[in-house]
């Protein structure tokens, strides 16, 4: 009898001996896409952002034998459109994996210890269980900038294996319990423009009285909704007033202006000039096509220079 019980009592202990506390936790991460502006939603230049989805399980032994499981299921506060105050709103997708073949919709649930998902992942280490969250915009709307938010609600449900039999074949040992994670998406979207500014030329002219005015226009457009001001530069006289300066790279200058449609005021960075078409804001058409005309002028009081070729460089500056 007495061998009999001690027998007994090694096939017990030697049944135990993988057993090792694990402790699974709940958290409420978040996910942030990288910032971009309205016309990177538009050519669907965000990238995919990934990170972690919540639970994260610790202990010496975890393992998938048995009938262990780690489900989330997920539901989605504007049904997985990132929306902003201003109005706009941008579908996105939440999966399990980089591929996005197991993706969630409304309720639905992902099994983590799915062994295809599990071998997909390799999120299973010997002492760590930790699994992901992948999200993408699924659209490229044109919108309006501001900070774009949805909210996740992932309720977790898991029993986890964590000891095992000296053979490694039997599960003896379970962790089980619930949990909810709330995660915040955020996409911060600023604002843009698009010019599209033709040269000048004012022509050919044996004296710079008989150089005529030129009217002409750059096109700009901006975010939709958003209202901007448009000047130019002094060039490279340094200052617009009273003459910007073409030269012939020779010490010789040709003096002229730019002015706003009126032609007589002159147009730089010290009055940059609201926009007035569309109401004064911008559509956000990636072709910029808001005429902002102006009138570019000779001194024709000045001195003659001699012949050449007079050139400047001004830029057009966009404040939004």
């Amino acid at each position: 009898m007495r061998l009999i019980r001690l027998l007994s009592a090694l096939l017990l202990a030697l049944g135990l001996a993988g057993v090792a506390n694990a402790t699974c936790l709940v958290s409420s991460p978040s996910a942030t896409f990288a910032s971009g502006s309205t016309y990177d939603v538009k050519s669907s230049s965000v990238s995919t952002i990934s990170g972690k989805a919540g639970l994260t399980c610790t202990g010496s032994v975890l393992n998938v034998l048995g009938t262990g499981y780690a489900r989330a299921t997920m539901t989605s506060l504007n049904g997985f459109t990132l929306k902003s105050a201003s109005g706009g709103s941008i579908p996105f997708q939440v999966a399990a994996d980089q591929n996005f073949n197991y993706a969630f919709t409304q309720g639905s649930t992902a099994d983590y210890y799915n062994t295809t998902l599990l071998s997909l992942l390799n999120i299973l280490n010997p002492n760590s269980f930790a699994p992901p969250l992948y999200a993408k915009l699924t659209a490229a709307p044109n919108i309006p900038a501001g900070t774009y938010t949805d909210t996740l609600t992932v309720q977790w449900s898991w029993k986890v294996c964590n000891g095992i039999d000296l053979a490694g074949l039997l599960c003896v040992a379970y962790e089980t319990g619930t949990g909810t994670s709330t995660i915040q998406v955020t996409l911060v979207v600023s604002a843009d423009c698009r010019i599209s500014a033709p040269n000048v030329s004012f022509g050919t002219a044996p004296l710079a009285s008989q150089f005529q005015a030129v009217n002409q226009a750059v096109l700009v457009d901006c975010s939709a909704g958003s209202s901007y001001k448009v000047s130019f530069s002094s060039g490279g006289n340094g200052s617009a007033r009273p003459w910007r300066a073409m030269s012939d790279g020779a010490g010789h200058v040709l003096q002229y202006n730019i002015y706003q449609s009126d032609g007589t005021t002159i147009w730089d960075e010290t009055n940059p000039k609201p926009s007035t078409v569309n109401g004064g804001v911008g559509t956000g058409s990636t072709t910029p096509s808001q005429m902002q005309a102006y009138v570019a002028k000779v001194n024709p009081a000045q001195t003659t220079p001699p012949a050449g070729t007079y050139t400047d460089t001004v830029n057009v500056i966009i404040s939004f």
